[in-house]
């Protein structure tokens, strides 16, 4: 009885090791295991990339026309968009921002006002203050305030109207080091309280926290997105409309980044700005906030990368 068993489970095994040496078929993958979905994610992305790139030598070939390859180009980094993830946040609720996360003031001042974020200090042009991480109160913030306005209905003190007057201006300047890839989605909260602010927030490389993108927001002017480099600033593009938000109210501005170079920059859910540009191609080593002249206050910022 043994053996008629033994020699009919070999019979049954013969036919199916044949077929398995004979067969075209492949063992079947199982398409929602995570390798292989890894592998599939790849296989696209790697596509994507190089649909960009003959995409780039046909917009400077002028092989195509424009509105058809914005068109292919939106379709393939439809394809390449990376997961993202949270990688840094700061809220500001614990009234400290040396710690969780860290942020380092490399000129001018900051402090914390108590339920509404992280506040700049209001400095004089030209006039030299040291970093600091002490806690102003609020009345001091006031006495600045009012003294500002004052100056401003005597007409004491020039509006500064061109680059290069504000970049003369006591710059008010803090950065936190987190790495952050190439591809990421900044959101923050922003409220403006008295008029000719410029207001700067971006992404950097290097230990000096210079190199990289930037928002630059003047009250009253058009929205910019700058690229700062070994040759200098320069402007990527900028809105179309004026942007105002000296109402003393909270306007969330978002900007997000692809694998492709693209970024857009919204507020308060309008796109302000979308321009590509590939300048920088590695990862970023952290964010920067900074402000020549105005009183601004981010009450949160976040940023999420690969």
């Amino acid at each position: 009885m043994k053996r008629f068993l033994l020699f009919f489970l070999v019979s049954l095994a013969l036919p199916a090791v044949a077929l398995a040496q004979t067969s075209k078929y492949s063992t079947w993958s199982d398409p929602s295991n995570p390798s292989a979905q890894t592998s599939s994610n790849a296989d696209v992305k790697g596509f994507a990339d190089k649909l960009n790139k003959l995409i780039d030598e046909a917009e400077q070939a002028r092989a195509a026309d424009p509105t058809f390859l914005k068109d292919l180009r939106a379709l393939a980094n439809s394809y390449s968009l990376p997961t993202l993830r949270p990688v840094f946040s700061d809220t500001f609720e614990d009234g400290n921002y040396t710690q969780g996360p860290a942020w380092n003031v490399v000129s001018g001042a900051y402090f914390i006002e108590s339920g509404w974020g992280l506040r700049n200090k209001i400095l004089e042009a030209g006039q030299t203050a040291q970093a600091t991480n002490k806690v102003d109160s609020g009345e001091d913030l006031a006495v600045a305030i009012l003294g500002s306005i004052l100056k401003q209905a005597t007409g004491t003190q020039q509006q500064q109207s061109t680059n290069s007057s504000q970049a003369s201006a006591q710059e008010n300047l803090i950065t936190s080091s987190v790495r952050i890839s190439n591809a990421f989605d900044m959101s923050m909260e922003v409220s403006s309280w008295i008029a000719n602010g410029h207001f700067e927030a971006g992404v950097f490389q290097g230990n000096n926290a210079s190199a990289g993108y930037r928002i630059l927001y003047q009250s009253g002017q058009p929205l910019q997105l700058l690229k700062v480099g070994s040759k200098g600033r320069s402007t990527i593009a900028q809105s179309n409309t004026l942007l105002t938000i000296e109402d003393k109210k909270f306007h969330i501005i978002r900007w997000s980044r692809e694998a492709s170079g693209e970024m857009n920059v919204s507020v308060d859910g309008k796109e302000m700005i979308r321009a590509t540009d590939r300048s920088f191609s590695d990862a970023f080593d952290g964010v920067r906030l900074s402000d020549q002249g105005g009183d601004f206050i981010v009450k949160r910022i976040s940023v999420d990368g690969v």
